[in-house]
Protein backbone atom coordinates (compact mmCIF):
# COMPACT_ATOMS: atom_id res chain seq x y z
CA UNK A 1 0.00 0.00 0.00
CA UNK A 2 2.82 2.58 0.91
CA UNK A 3 4.60 1.65 -1.97
CA UNK A 4 1.59 2.28 -4.25
CA UNK A 5 1.10 5.80 -2.46
CA UNK A 6 4.75 6.45 -2.72
CA UNK A 7 4.36 5.64 -6.54
CA UNK A 8 1.41 7.79 -6.94
CA UNK A 9 2.97 11.20 -5.56
CA UNK A 10 5.88 10.51 -7.99
CA UNK A 11 4.21 10.26 -10.89
CA UNK A 12 1.93 13.49 -9.82
CA UNK A 13 5.53 15.26 -9.19
CA UNK A 14 6.60 13.35 -12.59
CA UNK A 15 3.66 15.23 -14.39
CA UNK A 16 4.40 18.90 -12.75
CA UNK A 17 7.76 18.68 -14.20
CA UNK A 18 6.40 17.55 -17.45
CA UNK A 19 3.86 20.72 -18.30
CA UNK A 20 7.08 22.86 -18.47
CA UNK A 21 9.48 20.41 -21.17
CA UNK A 22 9.38 21.13 -24.48
CA UNK A 23 11.31 18.48 -26.56
CA UNK A 24 12.47 18.33 -30.77
CA UNK A 25 11.26 14.88 -31.93
CA UNK A 26 13.48 13.39 -35.13
CA UNK A 27 13.53 10.44 -36.09
CA UNK A 28 17.32 9.45 -36.06
CA UNK A 29 18.54 5.60 -37.93
CA UNK A 30 22.38 3.86 -35.88
CA UNK A 31 24.13 6.38 -39.01
CA UNK A 32 22.54 9.55 -38.74
CA UNK A 33 22.92 9.73 -34.58
CA UNK A 34 25.99 11.16 -33.39
CA UNK A 35 24.94 11.25 -29.60
CA UNK A 36 22.75 8.15 -27.98
CA UNK A 37 21.79 7.35 -24.60
CA UNK A 38 21.35 4.19 -23.24
CA UNK A 39 19.07 3.06 -20.31
CA UNK A 40 18.60 0.37 -18.55
CA UNK A 41 18.02 -1.71 -15.59
CA UNK A 42 20.98 -4.79 -14.91
CA UNK A 43 19.09 -8.25 -13.47
CA UNK A 44 21.72 -10.41 -14.56
CA UNK A 45 25.68 -10.80 -15.76
CA UNK A 46 24.48 -12.34 -18.52
CA UNK A 47 21.77 -9.32 -19.35
CA UNK A 48 24.82 -6.99 -18.91
CA UNK A 49 27.12 -8.96 -20.87
CA UNK A 50 24.35 -8.47 -23.71
CA UNK A 51 23.90 -4.58 -22.57
CA UNK A 52 27.68 -4.59 -23.09
CA UNK A 53 27.83 -6.07 -26.67
CA UNK A 54 25.10 -3.91 -27.78
CA UNK A 55 26.92 -0.84 -26.96
CA UNK A 56 30.06 -1.98 -28.37
CA UNK A 57 27.76 -2.47 -31.75
CA UNK A 58 26.78 1.16 -31.86
CA UNK A 59 29.88 2.42 -31.07
CA UNK A 60 31.83 0.46 -33.78
CA UNK A 61 29.00 2.80 -35.89
CA UNK A 62 30.63 5.61 -35.01
CA UNK A 63 28.42 6.40 -31.94
CA UNK A 64 29.01 8.40 -29.39
CA UNK A 65 27.08 6.34 -26.60
CA UNK A 66 26.28 7.47 -22.99
CA UNK A 67 25.36 4.40 -21.19
CA UNK A 68 23.18 4.85 -17.41
CA UNK A 69 22.12 1.73 -15.62
CA UNK A 70 20.41 1.25 -12.55
CA UNK A 71 21.15 -1.10 -10.26
CA UNK A 72 18.43 -2.13 -7.65
CA UNK A 73 20.39 -2.75 -4.43
CA UNK A 74 22.32 -0.24 -2.28
CA UNK A 75 25.59 -1.00 -3.37
CA UNK A 76 27.33 -1.63 -6.95
CA UNK A 77 28.68 -4.84 -7.70
CA UNK A 78 32.17 -4.76 -7.82
CA UNK A 79 31.87 -6.61 -11.30
CA UNK A 80 30.20 -3.88 -12.52
CA UNK A 81 32.41 -0.84 -11.60
CA UNK A 82 35.49 -3.14 -13.33
CA UNK A 83 33.85 -2.15 -16.70
CA UNK A 84 34.59 1.37 -18.44
CA UNK A 85 31.88 2.87 -20.23
CA UNK A 86 29.23 2.89 -18.24
CA UNK A 87 27.50 5.34 -15.28
CA UNK A 88 25.74 3.30 -12.50
CA UNK A 89 23.39 4.53 -9.50
CA UNK A 90 21.74 2.34 -6.98
CA UNK A 91 18.89 2.64 -4.73
CA UNK A 92 20.09 4.89 -2.62
CA UNK A 93 20.26 7.27 -5.50
CA UNK A 94 16.41 7.67 -5.25
CA UNK A 95 14.09 9.64 -2.90
CA UNK A 96 11.01 8.41 -0.86
CA UNK A 97 9.10 8.95 -4.13
CA UNK A 98 11.36 6.99 -6.43
CA UNK A 99 12.63 9.84 -8.27
CA UNK A 100 16.28 9.82 -8.85
CA UNK A 101 18.46 12.71 -6.95
CA UNK A 102 22.26 12.17 -8.30
CA UNK A 103 23.76 14.52 -10.71
CA UNK A 104 24.61 12.32 -12.88
CA UNK A 105 21.24 11.11 -13.65
CA UNK A 106 20.64 15.08 -14.05
CA UNK A 107 23.13 15.55 -16.64
CA UNK A 108 21.51 12.60 -18.59
CA UNK A 109 18.40 13.81 -18.21
CA UNK A 110 19.78 16.98 -20.24
CA UNK A 111 21.96 15.71 -22.35
CA UNK A 112 20.20 16.19 -25.93
CA UNK A 113 21.07 12.57 -27.17
CA UNK A 114 19.72 12.13 -30.75
CA UNK A 115 18.43 8.96 -29.89
CA UNK A 116 17.62 7.58 -26.52
CA UNK A 117 17.18 3.68 -26.02
CA UNK A 118 15.44 2.51 -22.94
CA UNK A 119 16.55 -1.44 -22.84
CA UNK A 120 14.35 -2.16 -19.15
CA UNK A 121 12.03 -5.00 -19.57
CA UNK A 122 10.58 -4.56 -16.33
CA UNK A 123 7.99 -1.43 -15.16
CA UNK A 124 10.26 0.67 -12.84
CA UNK A 125 8.84 4.22 -11.95
CA UNK A 126 12.86 5.54 -11.59
CA UNK A 127 13.69 4.07 -14.95
CA UNK A 128 10.35 5.84 -16.92
CA UNK A 129 10.94 9.17 -14.69
CA UNK A 130 14.56 9.18 -16.48
CA UNK A 131 13.03 8.15 -20.05
CA UNK A 132 10.09 10.29 -19.55
CA UNK A 133 11.91 13.50 -19.19
CA UNK A 134 15.19 12.95 -21.37
CA UNK A 135 15.53 15.67 -23.98
CA UNK A 136 16.45 13.53 -26.42
CA UNK A 137 14.94 13.75 -29.85
CA UNK A 138 13.84 10.29 -30.33
CA UNK A 139 12.88 8.31 -27.93
CA UNK A 140 13.07 4.02 -28.35
CA UNK A 141 12.09 1.73 -26.07
CA UNK A 142 9.58 -1.48 -25.04
CA UNK A 143 5.71 -1.33 -25.57
CA UNK A 144 4.01 0.18 -22.66
CA UNK A 145 0.57 1.67 -22.14
CA UNK A 146 1.81 4.66 -20.05
CA UNK A 147 4.86 5.25 -22.30
CA UNK A 148 3.07 5.59 -25.69
CA UNK A 149 2.62 9.37 -25.30
CA UNK A 150 6.50 9.91 -24.51
CA UNK A 151 8.88 7.49 -26.76
CA UNK A 152 9.10 7.85 -30.39
CA UNK A 153 8.85 4.36 -31.45
CA UNK A 154 7.95 1.63 -28.81
CA UNK A 155 8.36 -2.20 -29.79
CA UNK A 156 6.48 -5.02 -28.85
CA UNK A 157 8.12 -8.38 -26.98
CA UNK A 158 5.51 -9.51 -25.16
CA UNK A 159 5.58 -12.98 -26.97
CA UNK A 160 9.14 -13.03 -25.75
CA UNK A 161 10.18 -10.92 -23.59
CA UNK A 162 13.63 -10.48 -22.74
CA UNK A 163 16.49 -7.98 -23.25
CA UNK A 164 18.35 -10.09 -26.34
CA UNK A 165 14.96 -9.86 -27.49
CA UNK A 166 14.44 -6.09 -27.24
CA UNK A 167 18.26 -5.32 -28.71
CA UNK A 168 17.62 -7.47 -31.79
CA UNK A 169 14.62 -6.42 -32.26
CA UNK A 170 15.68 -2.86 -31.74
CA UNK A 171 18.63 -3.35 -34.22
CA UNK A 172 15.97 -4.97 -37.13
CA UNK A 173 13.17 -1.67 -36.81
CA UNK A 174 15.33 1.27 -36.44
CA UNK A 175 16.48 1.03 -39.93
CA UNK A 176 13.13 0.37 -41.27
CA UNK A 177 11.38 3.33 -39.29
CA UNK A 178 14.10 5.46 -40.56
CA UNK A 179 14.38 4.93 -44.08
CA UNK A 180 10.48 5.03 -43.95
CA UNK A 181 10.51 8.21 -42.81
CA UNK A 182 13.50 9.63 -44.81
CA UNK A 183 11.40 8.65 -48.04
Amino acid sequence: MLRKIRTIVGEKILRKKLRTQKRSRCIYDFHRAQLVGVLFKVNTINEFQLIKDFLHYLRELDNKVIALCYIDSKKIPDYYLLVKGFNFFTRKSVNFFYIPRHPMVNDFIEQPFDMLIDLTIDDIFTIKYIGILSKAKYKVGMRQKRMEKHYDLMIDIEKNRSIANLIESIKHYIPIFASNEMK
